[in-house]
């Protein structure tokens, strides 16, 4: 049996994902800092029932997770999450081991779309799929109703049949394409005042930045989307402004806006020379999971050698 210590909720979560890819036992100690921390603390359970609840053999005693894996069976299903429960993590959780069956899953979630503690919704279908689909693995997300932070929203997911296909040489020299603001139930001229930030801190144009008014949704909410392109191939960073803490307190101050500004920036910036590790990482499940070599992504991003996700695939790999 393997045994892990995460150091991460994401470590958490990508551990139990290649156990369900690989099929291999394992234990994995969560760090205190996971378990202290309310908002993954409450997501290691929230995580662990969903499986169970999919007859996945897996239990926690103390800090200890133990999972017996059995192959995932495609499946359909409506899976209802609580309003501080991000879809994006269950999804990816789950997903990498869905991809090794020969019919699609199709799952609709009820759960938060948008949180600074995860990825988007939107970052399955636009930062991760697109890259995903060079090494053979389909997936989809649509977000049919936003749910900020402390309130729920709905998604609907595909997992489709991997296929063999041979990963060609991916460029790696991105280029921003466009941004897009999300407001719900905010004063346009916040949106305005970041679009005016980001245009001059990312060097684009005006007519490159969108603001997307939400409507329907019950609480306050602010997302940054920004796309670009690799050679042919598109991506998205996702980021979330943290308007609520993790109990749902409403905690925004003014000084979190160019905070939030300059870590959107700082981000993006970073992720010139290579394409951006953040997708890579949740990338490398599913490239386990579709019969790759996965120290082919080094190719792509040098610095995802020195990551807990990549060492996580040392330890499982066949």
């Amino acid at each position: 049996m393997l045994q892990y210590q995460a150091q991460s909720f994401q470590a958490v979560r990508q551990a139990i994902a290649l156990s369900l890819v690989t099929l291999k036992e394992c234990t994995i100690a969560v760090a205190p800092q996971v378990f202290t921390h309310p908002h993954y603390g409450r997501m290691v359970h929230s995580l662990i029932n969903v499986l169970q609840q999919l007859s996945v053999t897996i239990a926690i005693a103390d800090t200890t997770i133990t999972l017996k894996p059995h192959k995932m069976q495609s499946f359909t299903a409506t899976i209802a999450l609580h309003p501080y429960c991000p879809i994006a993590d269950i999804f990816l959780c789950m997903a990498p081991a869905l991809i090794k069956n020969e019919v699609q899953s199709d799952i609709l979630f009820h759960g938060v779309t948008h949180s600074q503690f995860s990825h988007s919704t939107g970052f399955i279908r636009y930062g991760l799929a697109p890259l995903l689909q060079q090494f053979g693995c389909y997936l989809y997300s649509a977000t049919k109703k936003f749910g900020f932070y402390s309130a729920t929203g709905t998604a609907a997911t595909k997992v489709y049949p991997a296929i063999h296909k041979h990963a060609g040489a991916i460029v790696t020299i991105n280029r921003i394409t466009g941004v897009k603001i999300y407001i719900a139930n905010i004063n346009q001229e916040f949106a305005l005042y970041q679009k005016r930030k980001l245009a001059q801190k990312l060097s684009l144009s005006d007519d490159t930045i969108h603001i997307v008014q939400i409507v329907n949704v019950t609480n306050h909410g602010n997302a940054v989307d920004v796309f670009f392109i690799s050679d042919t191939i598109p991506g998205m960073l996702s980021f979330t402004l943290p308007l609520y803490n993790e109990n749902g307190a409403f905690i925004f101050e003014d000084s979190m806006m160019d905070r939030f500004i300059e870590q959107v920036a700082k981000e993006c910036q970073k992720n010139y020379d290579y394409f951006p590790l953040p997708i890579i990482e949740e990338a490398l499940p599913f490239i386990v999971s579709a019969g790759h070599d996965y120290t082919i992504v080094e190719k792509v991003n040098p610095a995802v050698a020195t990551t807990e996700s990549y060492e996580l695939c040392q330890l499982f790999a066949p």
